[in-house]
């Protein structure tokens, strides 16, 4: 287990350090792209003062906090109208230089002003989220395609019937090809350490792919991964069932039996149910072409 918390935090104290720097200077980037949108638009508005009505000008500033909306986010709009009202209170609005509001027709228009620029922020940030579920669906589309096609290439063609001969060394290295193939996609849903055990002859327990070599199965995750495997159910983190050990265990079942465990060092309370669905298509998948190997004679 202390290897399997080694696994959890080997990220370094440099490596995080890295990433902070980085999203600083990335924040730093936007504000400075913010603030040259604001003088930009207030020189424009120098111009358009001797062509369009003064007090109409707080509207051009809405070109910044549109831009800001769209490109990173809510923090850079409200920062952008709420600087762009100051810079044009401050140097477009009587008495100038001050932030004193006296004519009715200018505290009109910064009303509108903040209504239509907090409007404006909510639709743009609705379509950035609708955006990015979108985005994200699509992923997890190609990622099954992705995953369909990998595991269709490790299932046996069938030559007149099932009893089609084979070595056994053949079988146990696809068996073992596909426990890692397995792993390969449970990583890309959840980056925690995992392995694949499928049910021997006499009918136990075998694991035949581990996410890392260091990884280390207890007697107690052993029990748990015996009692899914026996008992069709998921057991382990998060369940009723063996909820001491810190794995999450999914049962790999066909119509006739079951034929191995999927095990996941995770609480399954944590799981997305999107997480749930791809983890359900990962252990239906390697279900499939396991049991069509394991279905020809030696």
């Amino acid at each position: 287990m202390q290897n399997i918390d080694a696994n959890q935090s080997s990220e370094t104290v440099s490596d995080r350090g890295g990433r902070v720097r980085k999203e600083r200077l990335k924040k730093l980037r936007q504000f400075l792209i913010i603030m040259a949108m604001l003088i930009l638009t207030t020189i424009l508005n120098v111009f358009l003062e001797h062509i369009i009505h003064p007090p109409s000008l707080v509207f051009v500033y809405l070109v910044p906090t549109i831009a800001g909306a769209i490109y990173f986010g809510t923090w850079a709009a409200v920062l952008s109208f709420v600087a762009g009202f100051l810079i044009f209170d401050f140097g477009f609005v009587e008495p100038y230089f001050s932030l004193h509001i006296s004519k009715p027709q200018d505290i009109y228009n910064v009303t509108v002003y903040f209504t239509i620029a907090a409007l404006i922020t909510y639709l743009i940030n609705l379509v950035r989220r609708q955006n990015t579920f979108l985005k994200g669906r699509l992923d997890r589309v190609s990622l099954i395609e992705d995953m369909s096609r990998d595991f269709l290439l490790l299932t046996p063609i069938e030559q007149g019937s099932s009893t089609q001969n084979i070595t056994e060394s053949l079988r146990t290295r696809v068996l073992s090809q596909l426990g890692q193939l397995a792993l390969k996609y449970t990583k890309t849903i959840l980056d925690v350490p995992a392995f694949i055990s499928f049910r021997e002859e006499d009918g136990g327990l075998k694991v035949w792919a581990k996410s890392s070599v260091d990884l280390e199965i207890t007697e107690k995750e052993n029990a748990a991964a015996t009692w899914t495997m026996n008992n069709g159910e998921v057991s382990g983190a998060g369940t009723h069932t063996y909820a001491d050990t810190p794995f999450y265990f999914i049962p790999m079942k066909s119509l006739e039996e079951i034929i191995g465990v999927l095990g996941i060092l995770c609480d399954s309370k944590d799981l997305f149910p999107e997480q749930r669905r791809l983890l359900g298509t990962i252990s239906n998948l390697t279900t499939i072409v396991a049991t069509r190997w394991r279905s020809l004679k030696s």
